[in-house]
């Protein structure tokens, strides 16, 4: 099972690694040592046993062989050579010193070179036991100084790869030991270590982000609050007051008609809440072939009394005979109908409002614009904010909550569209971006 903190993974991968390296530079060592021995060997056999039979074939055949014997015998003990004479059969006739190799059999302490020279065999045995032993002793020394130098890698590997982390647990006290109170955690780069210094950067970034995320949710839960319980205290008074006494019939059907005002402002706020959760957490739904330019027409229509009320000019000459997106039709008209009801609602009484849709290839443009006067502290993100309204006094003249734009918001997002706001000499425009699927 592997470890689960980094400097020991990375401590045993590195001396691992090490020891890997070092035992198969070991056994190529061994190796080649051992070539070199027995290929050394070989050639002092090979050159003894050519010398001993040129000896043998230029001496006087009267000179009895044991003294030919004697003299080879000298010449071959400085190397700690053996000499053998062995007939047809396989008889040893002479032998150079007392102890040879048995022969036919060859043993494992002697490394042997045999030279045939007529009716009989000349062998050259080397002493090989001692030779064994020393590469033995040196495949033991490398493998200890392998295992030496594996474990000074290691601790060197494990101080190396503390000291590279420890701005890592720098930053985890300083995470832990910071206030979370206000919801503004900054952490300081605990060295300048390019890869700590964009770890903390992009950390504050996301501290950022919660922070404001989180003060974005308190304004949605204070102003959700705010929303829910105005109509409800108007409510509660307005029955309250009409149950103190008894009242003539046009007085509780004035009452009646208040409550009933205001149970649809709830209903309606309930509803788009439950919408903008329901966007939030629900899956995509499936897409279809959608008319954009009859969903701006169909809409428009809807909205007649209210553009002709506050004596509106409406241009739809921008609009397509056709203009077909691929998007949940329930999806397409929500957004169409928010957006177009903000830019009637919020446009200046005999204003213009603007509706065009354009071909961005390969996508579908809508634009929505409606005169009005500059926004003061125009801030585009903030109007997405659920129940956010530059001026709350509009409230009571609109009748909406705030939601609208939320609701596009996250129409937009969970379809994968462009949503974006921005602000013009002569008003604010809308644009839709429908992505193509």
């Amino acid at each position: 099972m592997m470890p689960k903190s980094i400097r020991a993974r990375m401590t045993l991968a590195f001396a691992g690694s090490i020891a890997l390296l070092l035992l198969l530079a070991c056994a190529g060592l061994i190796a080649y040592a051992r070539h070199v021995a027995e290929r050394n060997a070989d050639v002092l056999l090979q050159a003894a046993a050519r010398k001993v039979r040129a000896d043998l074939n230029g001496e006087d055949r009267s000179v009895p062989l044991a003294q030919l014997m004697a003299d080879e015998r000298q010449d071959l003990l400085p190397d700690r050579l053996a000499l053998l004479i062995v007939d047809g059969q396989g008889r040893v006739l002479l032998q150079s010193q007392g102890t040879v190799p048995h022969w036919p059999r060859r043993e494992e302490g002697w490394r042997t070179a045999t030279v045939p020279d007529g009716a009989v065999t000349i062998v050259i045995g080397l002493p090989w036991r001692q030779t064994e032993a020393e590469l033995r002793r040196q495949a033991l020394t490398l493998l200890a100084l392998c295992l030496f130098v594996v474990v000074i890698a290691s601790v060197g590997a494990w101080l190396l790869v503390g000291r590279t982390l420890s701005p890592i647990g720098r930053l985890s006290r300083q995470a832990r030991a910071a206030s979370a109170d206000h919801l503004r955690l900054h952490l300081d780069a605990p060295s300048q270590d390019a890869e700590i210094v964009e770890l903390v950067s992009t950390l504050n970034g996301l501290l950022v982000r919660l922070s404001e995320t989180a003060a974005a949710k308190g304004r949605f839960h204070a102003a959700a609050s705010h929303e829910l319980r105005t109509p409800l205290q108007a409510l509660s008074g307005h029955l309250d007051l009409a149950l103190r006494q008894p009242r003539a019939a046009e007085a509780y059907r004035a009452v009646i008609a208040e409550a009933y005002a205001q149970t649809r402002r709830l209903i309606a706020l309930a509803g788009d809440l439950l919408l903008l959760d329901q966007l939030d957490t629900a899956p995509p739904l499936p897409k279809e072939p959608v008319d954009l330019a009859g969903v701006c027409e169909r809409i428009l229509c809807a909205f007649t009394p209210l553009i002709e009320s506050r004596g509106l000019q409406v241009d739809g000459s921008g609009l397509p005979a056709e203009a077909v997106i691929q998007a949940p039709p329930t999806h397409a008209e929500i957004l169409v109908r928010n957006l177009i009801e903000n830019a009637v609602k919020y446009a200046c009484p005999g204003g213009c409002v603007r509706v065009q849709i354009a071909r961005v290839s390969p996508a579908l443009r809508l634009k929505i614009f409606n005169e009005c006067a500059p926004l003061p502290d125009w801030n585009p993100e903030k109007l997405f904010e659920p129940f956010y309204r530059p001026d709350a006094s509009r409230t009571s003249k609109t009748g909406g909550a705030g939601l609208g734009l939320a609701i596009c918001k996250a129409i937009a997002g969970l379809n994968g569209w462009t949503l974006t706001l921005q602000q013009e000499s002569a008003g604010v425009s809308c644009t839709v971006l429908f992505s193509p699927s």
